[in-house]
């Protein structure tokens, strides 16, 4: 297959970005696009409009990101004004649509490569420009699309089935527990279910107690935002401690099945430590709970902060002031939740395992799609598909 330039074969417009006093909200005239972030599923999601639009792409452009995300792209529907952070690529005749589509994805690793900028890295015409694109004849550019878009379906299903199962997982609390008044449920704290055996609600070591040089290579983990921020426990940058510092702050360990949530930085977000903890403590940016398992399962008390009306409003309300600096335990502590029977609890355990174990499923399948459709997007524009 021959190869050419791409700015050879398609026409590349790097937005500009508008006068600041055209921007509106109000829907006068042309969507702006600025960035990714205005980039929907497939095709944009605007957020802002001008009156001033400079460059413009068209129905069946592509627009990709060229700054900070670069090589992310999604599909023109209609007109739209680019912004400074994308450009808009317009296929010449003996470039098919589709196919361009599917070799953007495919070069995104070479074009971010090509990135320049201390703050911001971004890429210019040129660099979009002079990557070398494969061009087979028009039939089978169209052949080649045709099947990468059949699998690219696949992908789209199952990113689909996987969003469908966490809506499921919400609506089957909601069911059980939504609305305690309807069971008359007694209303408790959160304080009133933890463990009293223990220090059941606290927060990391403050201040001098433990200072960032105290961090070492290995020794005994310390857990923070990042292993709390997905709302689902993840090992992310290792922190340790020495097994002497460790002896020194012994009563902020945290055990399997603690709940944590995080009061500073990103607010609000909970996980559930898991069976395989090693030793650990927690930083002073987590609050760890260790609850009273004859009265609460982690599993409902990490549903509920994150689901429920009434722990959103009491948080809402509560830590307005708070909010801009962090939760604080006071406010945790005095949240009311009901006192919902074991055996609900645990039938609720037993289909949130279920749901789990169906997300497990589906993830593998999607990883296999990915892969699926990696490997057919390597032999297309080798030119063995």
């Amino acid at each position: 297959m021959q190869s050419q330039r791409l700015d050879a074969v398609a026409d590349i417009m790097m937005g500009q970005a508008p006068e600041g006093e055209s921007y509106n909200l109000d829907g006068q005239g042309l969507p702006l696009i600025a960035g990714a972030g205005d980039f929907g599923e497939l095709y944009p999601a605007p957020k802002k409009f001008t009156t001033a639009p400079g460059k413009t792409c068209q129905s069946g452009d592509v627009i990709l990101g060229i700054r900070a995300t670069i090589g992310e792209k999604v599909l023109a529907d209609g007109t739209y004004c680019l912004g400074r952070g994308v450009a808009g690529l317009r296929v010449r005749p003996g470039l098919n649509e589709r196919y361009l589509w599917h070799w953007m994805t495919h070069v995104t690793p070479t074009l971010a490569a090509k990135a320049k900028g201390a703050t911001f890295k971004q890429v210019n015409r040129e660099d979009i420009g002079e990557l070398p694109i494969t061009l087979p004849p028009i039939p089978e550019q169209r052949r080649i699309a045709t099947i990468l878009d059949k699998a690219d379906e696949l992908r789209a299903k199952r990113r689909v089935a996987l969003a469908k199962l966490d809506t499921l997982t919400q609506s089957i609390f909601l069911d059980m527990f939504g609305d305690p008044d309807a069971h008359r449920w007694p209303m408790v704290t959160v304080a009133d279910l933890a463990d009293h055996t223990q220090a059941g609600i606290r927060t990391g070591p403050f201040g001098s107690q433990l200072l960032h040089s105290e961090f070492t290579d290995n020794g005994i983990a310390v857990l923070g935002i990042d292993n709390v921020v997905e709302n689902d426990f993840r090992w992310g940058q290792r922190r340790h401690i020495s097994e002497e510092k460790y002896r020194q702050l012994a009563r902020y360990t945290v055990h399997a099945g603690d709940v944590l949530i995080t009061i500073m930085g990103t607010l609000g977000r909970c996980a559930i430590v898991p069976d395989n903890i090693p030793t650990a403590i927690n930083t002073k940016h987590l609050c760890c709970i260790s609850l009273d398992r004859s009265k609460c399962l982690p599993v409902f008390l990490h549903a509920y902060f994150l689901r429920h009306p009434i722990a959103q409003r009491h948080l809402s309300q509560k830590a307005k002031g708070a909010i801009m600096e962090g939760l604080n335990m006071g406010i945790i502590k005095e949240m009311p939740i009901p006192l919902v029977p074991m055996e609900l609890q645990e039938t609720f355990a037993t289909r949130l395992k279920e749901v789990s174990n169906l997300r497990m499923s589906e993830q593998r399948s999607a990883m296999e799609c990915d892969a699926l459709f990696g490997s057919l997007q390597h032999r297309a524009f080798r030119g063995d598909l």
